[in-house]
């Protein structure tokens, strides 16, 4: 079935929520690839999105005798099938009788780590509208379904999703709690207090011609950057990298990347984009983060802000790599 992956592209949307009423809470995820009738379900089909390092929270129905967001862990991978065997929790699933058997989605989970102040359903529900407003915005920039974590019951109250795994916008985490640390990072007691500050506008990457200014707004940083370097020549192409220079006597490269994200740890870059940095050198990465967006009433967009971060002559790691559209992990 077709997925509307509206997260895809943006680093800073790699949370998801499982619904469970599981003992085993942090071992895995896994679905079946089908339904009993064997059609494509949504929510099992997320799980195939999901990558390595990504952040699962899991809403538990009972383990506090309200339903919340008891904990989170870390997707550890890789993907796999296996043999299932399940009792759908439907009326017709409960009317069968007997469990359903068949190939199942597998992902294994790691780090599993406990919430010192559950997300409960009431701590939700005093969101309510806030809530409400961020995920029909986000209906709004990038379509439906968005496949939500929340719905809003009889509309006066939220509940969690009738699925099991759901997409879990950022904006929201901006909203309910501070995110849960990278457990592979060091991080000081400063940054851990720190919330993603990611904002409603997270969306917005959805939005091509958001996508466009963002990029542009990170060139025209660069451009002044490498200006007020003393460069002696600098002319934008685009492809296959976004800057020539002339700094120092010596041509650069610079591939530039934006995001409104906040401390983002990785930036999505293509193949093409590897093996140029590994054939040319000197390659820069120019990386600009926190960029304020905003719609004027005119439907103009506007940039501005963003912090920068330069990796001098870049060559990409095979570690810090991953598969499908190669995130690669900024290091330090």
């Amino acid at each position: 079935m077709a997925i509307n992956n509206w997260w895809d592209g943006d680093p800073a949307e790699h949370y998801w929520m499982e619904i469970t009423g599981r003992p085993d809470l942090g071992s895995d995820l896994k679905a079946p690839k089908s339904d009993p009738s064997g059609r494509a379900n949504w929510s099992y089909s997320l799980l195939t999105y999901v990558q390595p390092g990504d952040r699962v929270f899991h809403w538990h129905t009972s383990l506090l005798g309200e339903p919340a967001i008891v904990g989170w862990s870390e997707a550890a991978g890789p993907l796999n099938t296996i043999s299932m065997s399940w009792q759908a929790r439907g009326t017709r699933g409960r009317a069968r009788g007997v469990p359903t058997t068949g190939p199942a989605w597998h992902l294994a989970l790691q780090n599993f780590t406990r919430l010192d102040r559950p997300i409960t359903r009431s701590v939700v529900n005093g969101q309510r509208l806030k809530i409400l407003e961020i995920q029909h915005e986000l209906e709004a920039l990038v379509g439906k379904p968005v496949y939500g974590p929340f719905q809003d019951y009889g509309h006066r109250e939220l509940r969690a999703n009738q699925a099991y795994l759901v997409e879990f916008p950022a904006a929201l985490v901006d909203l309910l709690f501070v995110p849960p640390a990278n457990p592979a990072r060091t991080t000081s007691p400063s940054e851990r207090s720190k919330t993603a500050r990611i904002g409603h506008t997270q969306g917005f990457l959805a939005d091509a011609a958001v996508r466009t200014a963002l990029e542009l707004h990170a060139v025209r940083l660069a451009n002044d950057h490498y200006s007020s370097a003393g460069a002696a020549e600098i002319e934008v192409l685009g492809k296959p990298f976004d800057l020539r220079v002339v700094l120092n006597g010596e041509e650069r490269h610079v591939e530039v990347k934006a995001s409104m994200g906040v401390d983002i740890e990785a930036v999505q870059v293509t193949q093409g984009e590897v093996d140029h940095a590994r054939k040319w050198q000197p390659t820069d990465l120019f990386v600009v983060d926190g960029v304020r967006v905003t719609k004027a009433g005119n439907g103009e967009i506007v940039t501005s802000g963003g912090r920068i971060r330069l990796w001098s002559s870049w060559v990409p790691e095979d570690q810090a790599l991953r598969p499908t559209q190669l995130r690669y992990t900024l290091r330090r």
